[in-house]
Formats: structure tokens, sequence, C-alpha cells
């Protein structure tokens, strides 16, 4: 996936950044040294270094040939041989400087991931209609966020297409509700939910739960303990469920994502 979140950060990482280089010169015996500084740019090096412990290594990679033919980065060298470096070019400092990226190339990000698509994984009854309904009609949508879930389209395989579909999207919801009753006499949901949410996490998603307070704590608590998580009943849903899209549109911001265009 190629961001505009990372593409932004590799400018910032250079603009205002001085690369001092010494490079050997062969032509004179014995070797003399040529010192050169370089106004916003960097090695390889060094970009790594700061961006691995926040991206993975083939995000930067793509992040950073996007740039090169966006024309935002150019590399140069001393010498065939090297050194090599990356500095920015007019085009490549005016982003960095607007905090944004054109309008005009922004449509060429997100080639792997709708940045307003949310994953909602649930199960498919009767009883959880309504609570599906209201997160896409009155959360969701009215602010320009789409809903997919695990729905089968077509004769694609099922497994297949909820995968794709939770790469794709940028977050992911767990709708955690009852479907077995304990002797307890509270509930277990469905194991569906539970391999989904893995799915998720598998693709470095952030799982955001919406658990049923009456799910026995056994068979959501480790979930709970590690992902964020909204607690809610039949009663109270409207007013939980609104503090969902806040959420969504902090994530957006954080990552200089453009706020999806509402409905209204």
């Amino acid at each position: 996936m190629v961001s505009e979140s990372i593409c932004l950060n590799i400018l910032y990482f250079a603009r205002g950044r001085t690369l001092t280089l010494t490079t050997t010169l062969q032509v004179s015996d014995p070797p003399s040294k040529k010192v050169s500084s370089h106004e916003d740019a960097f090695t390889d090096a060094d970009l790594y270094r700061c961006l691995l412990t926040r991206y993975p290594m083939p995000e930067i990679d793509a992040a950073i040939r996007w740039l090169q033919y966006g024309q935002y980065i150019s590399e140069s060298s001393a010498t065939i041989r090297g050194p090599f470096w990356k500095e920015l070019t007019q085009k490549g400092r005016d982003a960095a400087d607007a905090k944004r990226l054109p309008d005009e190339d922004r449509p060429l990000l997100y080639q792997e991931q709708q940045p307003y698509q949310v994953f909602v994984a649930h199960q498919f009854n009767s009883d959880d209609t309504a609570l599906v309904s209201y997160i896409r009609d009155r959360v969701l949508t009215p602010v320009g966020f789409e809903l997919v879930d695990g729905r089968a389209e077509g004769l694609e395989d099922f497994r297949t297409s909820i995968i794709t579909k939770i790469r794709r999207a940028r977050y992911f919801l767990c709708l955690v509700t009852t479907r077995i009753e304990l002797v307890s006499g509270t509930f277990a949901s469905s194991v569906w939910l539970y391999q989904e949410t893995g799915v998720a996490v598998a693709f470095g998603k952030k799982p955001l739960l919406l658990v049923e307070d009456s799910i026995d704590p056994q068979y959501v608590g480790e979930l709970q303990s590690i992902y964020e998580h909204i607690v809610f009943n039949r009663s109270n849903h409207p007013q939980v469920f609104d503090r969902i899209v806040p959420r969504l549109l902090a994530d957006l911001k954080a990552y200089n994502i453009p706020l999806p265009q509402t409905n209204t």
C-alpha cells in the first residue's frame, strides 16, 4: 500500500535536512577526498533507520518508488560508483511545506486500500440486522464512510472474498454479539468473528470491538485486553455506536488523509 501518510513522512524527513558526504577521488595519486553538502537530501540508510520503527520495509520501498515516479524525489551520485543519495525536487519541497500532496496526484494513492471503507464483522442473523443497519445508515454513511462485510458476492469463493475485503478496508469493526447461551447464563459469540479479527490483525489493522454486555468475559476477555473495545446493549447502542466515527476521523487527520465527502 502507498498512502499519503508515509509519502509525507518521507518528505518531512528530508525537508530542511543537510546531508554531508565525503567522496574519494581516484584521479590523483594519492587519491584525494572531496566534501560536499546537499540540502533536503538523505541516504537510504538514514531514511530506513528512521521509518522502520513505524512502517514495514515493503511499504517504505513502494512509497519511495511512488515519490520518484511522481517527481517528488530525485536520485544523485558523486561518481558512477557512489556515494548515492536522494534529494527533494521543488515539487517535493512544496508538498512538504503544504503538508499534503497535490489534488491531482491523490487519486493515484491507496491502490491497495480504501481509506473510507469499514469492514464490519458480524453474524448474519435476524437479531443483529437492526444493529448492522444502524451502524451503516446512521453512523457511517452520513459522514462518507462505506460499510463492507463478509457477505459473498457472485461465485467468488467466500473465504477469498472476505480476506480481500478486510485487506482493502482501512478500518475493521467486530460486532461481537450473543450466539450460544452458556450454563452461567452468559453467552459466547461466533468463532468466525474471532477468525476475521485475526485476519485483520495479520494485515496490520487495529480492530475496534463492539461487545454486547452479556458476552462471557472468558470468550472475549483476552481480545478486550489487547484491542480497543466498546461495550453496548440493545437499549443503549445508538449512543454507544455514535462514538465510532470520531475515532475514524481522528485517524484520518493523524495520517493526513483527506476527510470523506459527506452525503449532506
